[in-house]
C-alpha cells in the first residue's frame, strides 16, 4: 500500500511540475506573441542590428542623416545625440540619466563628420523586463487557476459533497447510491459501497444468529418446562429420574448450544464440521428421546422408521439434531390438533436418506421453493422467521447434502446426508 501511495505522489510531483514547465512556456510565446515587451531583449544585438541594417556611412545631408534616425527611434524606441568632432552638441533627444548607452559611431553627413551616441531607454533593461514578466505570468496563471477551480469543483468538489452526503445519510439508514465519477473517487465511492454492504450483511447476520440462537433454545427449554411440571405430580422414582435425566439432558444441550455461540464470539468458524461417527439406530433412539414423550403430551403421534439401523455415518451431531429440532418444530405449529410427524430414515447409494413428514396444511406451491430462504416466512404477525428452515439448508450442505420440500398431504422435507464426508 506504501509503495502504491509513493508511486502516486512521485506520478502527481512530476506532473506538477510539468503543469508549472508548461505555464511558464505558455505565458512566454504569448508574451512574445503579442509583442507586450521584446521577450529577453539583447541590447548587443539591438545595437548590432540597428548598425548594420539600419544606419548607413555616409548620408548625402544632415538632413537625412537626421531623418534615419529618427525612423530608427520609432521602431526600435532609441535616443540618439549627434555631436562634431570637437564634441559639440549638434541634436539630441532628451536623455534621461538612467538611460544608458547602446553604442557611438562615427558618420560621414555631406561634407561634415559627425559622431552619433544611441541611448536606450530604460524600459528595456533586464530587471523591468523581468517585473513586467512576471505581473504577465501572474495574471495567466490566475486566469488559468480560475479555469482549474471550476473544473475541480466539478469533477473533485462536487463528487466529494456528494460521499459525505451518502455517508450523513447513512447514519439515518440511507444506504448510498452507486455512481460514477471515472476518476480516483470511483475507488472511495466504491470502497464506502462495500463497506456499507459489509455492516448490512453483519446486522443481519447478527439478527440471524440472535433469532438462532433464540429458536434453537426454545425447544430444549418447552421440554424442561414440560418435564418440570410433570414432576409436580405423583411420580415414581423411576419417572422421577428418567424425568430429572431428561431436565439434566436439555440443559446440558442448551448450554452446548451457547458454547457455540461463544465460540462464534471469538472468530469461531462456524462453517466448520466436527464429525462424530453414529449408528442409525442410536440416531433414531436419540430423536425418540428427545421428541416423542414431548409429542405425545400435545397429542401429536410421533414416529420414527428405518430399513437400515445398522448402518453408521459420520454427521456433525449437534448441528444435525438442530435440522430435526427445526423441521419438527415448524411442523408442531401447523399439524392439526391430533398431528402425526413422521421420520423415515433409509440408505441411498451411498447417501443417507431422512423423510420428515407431517399431516399438516402444507404449504402454498407457489412459495414452497422459497421456505429455505433467510427470514421468508408465511406468518406476517412473525418479525424474524424463516431462519429455522435457511439454518437447516445451511447445515446439511454443510455435510455436502441435499434437501428440498414438497406437499404431500402435508409438509415433507426431505434431505440427503453423504455416509462418508471428507473435510480438507
Amino acid at each position: 500500500m506504501s509503495k502504491i501511495f509513493g508511486n502516486k505522489l512521485r506520478k502527481r510531483f512530476l506532473v506538477s511540475v510539468l503543469f508549472i514547465a508548461l505555464v511558464n512556456v505558455f505565458s512566454l510565446i504569448l508574451w512574445y506573441g503579442l509583442r507586450i515587451r521584446p521577450m529577453l531583449v539583447n541590447v548587443e544585438s539591438i545595437g548590432k542590428t540597428i548598425l548594420s541594417e539600419e544606419l548607413k556611412s555616409d548620408y548625402s545631408s544632415f538632413n537625412s542623416l537626421v531623418t534615419d534616425l529618427k525612423n530608427i527611434t520609432q521602431e526600435y524606441k532609441i535616443k540618439f545625440q549627434i555631436k562634431n568632432l570637437n564634441n559639440e552638441i549638434i541634436k539630441s533627444d532628451e536623455i534621461a540619466k538612467s538611460n544608458f548607452q547602446l553604442f557611438s559611431d562615427v558618420l560621414k553627413a555631406g561634407s561634415e563628420v559627425y559622431v552619433v551616441n544611441a541611448y536606450i531607454s530604460n524600459d528595456f533593461g533586464p530587471t523591468r523586463i523581468v517585473l513586467s514578466l512576471i505581473l504577465f505570468q501572474i495574471i495567466i496563471i490566475s486566469v488559468l487557476m480560475f479555469i482549474i477551480y471550476k473544473f475541480t469543483g466539478y469533477t473533485i468538489i462536487a463528487p466529494i459533497e456528494k460521499i459525505i452526503n451518502d455517508i450523513k445519510n447513512y447514519k439515518f439508514g440511507k444506504k448510498p447510491v452507486i455512481r460514477k465519477f471515472n476518476n480516483e473517487l470511483d475507488t472511495i465511492q466504491q470502497e464506502f459501497s462495500e463497506l456499507v454492504d459489509s455492516l448490512e450483511n453483519q446486522k443481519l447476520e447478527q439478527k440471524r444468529i440472535i433469532a438462532s440462537i433464540s429458536h434453537d433454545i426454545k425447544t430444549p427449554l418447552t421440554s424442561i418446562i414440560g418435564y418440570s411440571s410433570l414432576m409436580e405430580d405423583n411420580l415414581s422414582k423411576e419417572e422421577t429420574k428418567k424425568y430429572s435425566s431428561k431436565i439434566h439432558e436439555k440443559a446440558i444441550h442448551i448450554k452446548d448450544i451457547l458454547s457455540g455461540f461463544d465460540d462464534y464470539l471469538v472468530n469461531y468458524d462456524n462453517k466448520k464440521l466436527k464429525l462424530d461417527e453414529i449408528v442409525i439406530k442410536d440416531l433414531i433412539n436419540e430423536l425418540n428421546d428427545d421428541y416423542k414423550i414431548d409429542l405425545n403430551n400435545k397429542n401429536i403421534e410421533f414416529n420414527v422408521t428405518s430399513n437400515c439401523e445398522k448402518e453408521k455415518i459420520k454427521i456433525d451431531i449437534l448441528k444435525i439434531k438442530r435440522v430435526f429440532s427445526n423441521i419438527i418444530s415448524n411442523s408442531i405449529r401447523y399439524v392439526p390438533k391430533h398431528g402425526v410427524i413422521n421420520i423415515n430414515i433409509e440408505k441411498k447409494n451411498k447417501n443417507i436418506k431422512f423423510v420428515i413428514k407431517d399431516n399438516g396444511t402444507g404449504i402454498n406451491e407457489n412459495i414452497i421453493d422459497k421456505v429455505f430462504d433467510p427470514f421468508f416466512t408465511t406468518d406476517s404477525s412473525r418479525k424474524i422467521s424463516g431462519l429455522g428452515l435457511s439454518i437447516c439448508k445451511e447445515f446439511i450442505e454443510l455435510h455436502g447434502g441435499k434437501i428440498r420440500g414438497y406437499n404431500n398431504k402435508g409438509l415433507v422435507i426431505e434431505f440427503t446426508i453423504p455416509m462418508e464426508i471428507n473435510i480438507e
